[in-house]
């Protein structure tokens, strides 16, 4: 039976269900704003704007969408996906202290197993990145999770005693089964005797003649975990009530989540009470095995499972994660009440630092636009929204002009045409005998639409450049949809996508910070929910290794799990390393007399770009330039050959005996 550390009375249970409710209908009005305008956003990107369709005006006649909404969020979200979560592995583990290091690396190998190939979070997070762009915030939910598949195996044999006529079975373990029970062979100091004795309880003695293996009539109850551990979850927009003032979903005093399960989730879940049992409960419960929380996700279903309405019902779940005083003593205590609206009853109550083990609720909003002191902001499709609806418009207008001009407005003079027909039909071939007197002008006048098709496109071009130029949606492969003149030239784009991507860098820094967080309670939860050892496999170089990670190994050890940016980082790296190599070449290719002054300058430029020990990277004693070398040593051999002894220098001058190249002796005329 479910217990829990938050003791409630009936009255202080019943205050608190009256509170919860009342407040959930609150959230949901103040939450609609932001739900309704995540619909759009999402209608924007598939290009579905029937909703536009009945008002006044020329989406009437004509509403196609330009996919300027999906090209600029494709655009980041490929760039996200690419910069964060590329390549393996995007996280790692710091070590807090230099005793953890090994444990650390330890960490890295079984936590990009467990969370990676296990538990696919790299899936779930991609699969983020279009809720992220589109909608105002994502959230993102941290959960253990057990898939553990039963059933009953007919052909495994169990203990069976002849005498008694009965199975064996172990109190608390159950019937000894034939290839799982292990048996040890021991001397009986009473007999001399070698007995077989059962591993896990010595007490227990298999007799031959006595015992014998036979098949259960009833089988064999047989479980396999498939999982077990943390999984990340993607909450739906309109599944996630916050209150909009909260600066953070960790400040605010209420967060709910809506969603429906079945009966056997709420039966395991359900706390018992004095004045609330769960039979009580099973028969206040709706009936309906169809889900039917407020979501657009249900309003969409056609699936229909009225059949199964005794069986397995659904019920919808209220989440409450809350602050409030609820047992009287001045100060508010932090906890999460579980309630179905229909019966207005409680399933499960408990303070918040039994269900998480970061006394934190789990879940994490990401945003990229967070206006000030909000956890969200306005999405990216909201924020070209009004580009969006220009271009759309004036598109469909010269879309609709096209169409009027290829069916353009006719005029008829019947009495120009010597039958005078009421009803003049035109098609192919249709020969009309005219008055004497009339011409065909006389006979048939056309509306000629204005062409301004021209003007109407660089209008078009125009905003998409300002869209681009914005953002830094751009790129040499794609082309431009415009031709403005920063975006005609090789040099251009690149000034263009240097300028505009720090926008995107900004955002990407704020996701990998929201990521962070959320990766820190996946492992967080891992080390708090393993209860036994696990194998897990690794690559090590090549090769595929093994490793066992333990409770005991993790417990109590001080560890931040840390994003690391993949191929963003790596290319800051390379870029890195580049610059290094100038620096270096420069420094040896300079003339050894002008070392001792170019080196403390070379230095700091090291040390601007953050490397360590830049004395073995420009060494005092450098040794000479190969190529120097290699032309003073032939200067020497023409001279020996010549039969001239060469004269001593300083150095200084054979380094500038090269720079002219206006006579052979490579010196110029301010040389001479």
């Amino acid at each position: 039976m479910k217990q829990t550390n938050l003791r409630l009375s009936y009255e202080q249970e019943k205050k608190l269900v009256k509170y919860a409710l009342e407040r959930v209908e609150q959230l949901k009005e103040d939450n609609r704003e932001r739900i309704e305008n995540d619909k759009v956003s999402w209608k924007a990107y598939h290009n579905d704007r029937t909703d536009r369709v009945g008002y006044d005006g020329i989406f009437n006649q004509s509403n196609l969408s330009v996919p300027m909404t999906s090209l600029v969020v494709d655009h980041f979200m490929a760039r996200a996906e690419d910069e964060i979560t590329g390549t393996s592995p995007y996280f790692k583990f710091e070590a807090q202290g230099a005793a953890d290091i090994d444990m650390a690396e330890a960490f890295d190998k079984y936590f990009n197993w467990k969370l990676e190939d296990k538990a696919e979070t790299r899936e779930r997070l991609e699969e983020s990145y279009l809720h992220l762009f589109i909608q105002r915030a994502l959230v993102l939910k941290s959960t253990y999770k057990e898939d553990v598949s039963t059933w009953y195996d007919y052909e495994r044999n169990g203990l069976f005693n002849n005498m008694t006529g009965q199975f064996e079975e172990i109190p608390g373990e159950g019937p000894i089964i034939e290839g799982e029970s292990q048996f040890i062979p021991e001397m009986n100091p009473m007999t001399g005797e070698s007995e077989l004795r059962l591993a896990t309880d010595p007490s227990f003695v298999m007799t031959p003649g006595v015992h014998q293996f036979q098949p259960l009539p009833q089988g064999v109850p047989t479980q396999q975990v498939k999982y077990k551990g943390p999984r990340s979850e993607v909450v739906d927009s309109d599944r996630f009530l916050c209150p909009s003032n909260a600066e953070s979903v960790d400040d605010a005093d209420i967060v709910v989540e809506l969603y429906d399960k079945d009966l056997r989730w709420v039966k395991e879940m359900f706390l018992e009470r004095e004045w609330c049992s769960f039979g009580d409960f099973y028969n206040l419960v709706n009936k309906d095995a169809n889900p039917r929380s407020p979501i657009e996700k249900n309003e969409e279903r056609t699936e229909n499972l009225d059949f199964d309405n005794e069986e397995n019902p659904s019920v919808q779940i209220l989440e409450c994660w809350m602050k409030r005083d609820v047992l009287g003593t001045g100060t508010p205590q932090e906890f999460c009440v579980f309630i179905d609206p229909e019966t207005k009853k409680p399933i499960y109550y408990e303070f918040v630092a039994k269900l998480t083990p970061d006394n934190k609720v789990p879940y994490t909003a990401v945003s990229i636009g967070r206006e000030r002191n909000k956890w969200c902001g306005r999405s990216l499709p909201e924020r070209i929204s009004s580009f969006q609806e220009y271009v759309d418009k004036q598109f469909n207008s010269q879309s609709y002009r096209n169409e009027l001009a290829a069916n353009p407005v006719v005029g008829v003079n019947p009495q120009a045409v010597e039958d005078e027909p009421e009803d003049v039909e035109l098609h192919a071939g249709k020969i009309f005998e005219l008055k004497d007197q009339y011409g065909i002008d006389d006979f048939l006048q056309f509306s000629a639409i204005p062409n301004v098709d021209i003007k109407t496109q660089e209008l078009i071009d125009f905003v998409f450049g300002i869209v681009q130029l914005w953002l830094g949606v751009s790129n040499m492969a794609q082309g431009d949809y415009q031709a403005l003149a920063p975006a005609n030239t090789a040099t251009g784009v690149e000034a263009t996508l240097r300028e505009a991507s720090k926008i995107g860098r900004r955002w990407m820094r704020r996701i990998v910070r929201g990521f962070e967080e959320h990766l820190t309670k996946l492992v967080q939860v891992a080390m708090a929910t393993m209860d036994e050892e696990e194998v897990f496999e690794y690559m090590e170089g090549d090769v595929r290794a093994f490793g066992v990670m333990t409770p005991e190994a993790i417990r109590d050890i001080g560890i931040n799990v840390r994003v690391m940016l993949s191929q963003d980082q790596g290319q800051r790296a390379i870029e890195k390393a580049n610059l290094a190599l100038q620096t270096q070449e420069r420094y040896f290719q300079s003339p050894p007399e002008m070392r001792p002054f170019m080196r403390p300058m070379l230095k700091r430029i090291l040390d601007a770009m953050g490397f360590e020990k830049t004395d073995e990277l420009l060494p005092q004693e450098a040794p000479p330039d190969p190529k120097t070398e290699a032309e003073i040593a032939k200067m020497l051999g023409d001279n020996a050959a010549q039969g001239e002894s060469p004269a001593p220098t300083d150095g200084v001058a054979a380094a500038t005996a090269g720079m002219g190249n206006s006579n052979p002796q490579g010196m110029n005329q301010y040389q001479q």
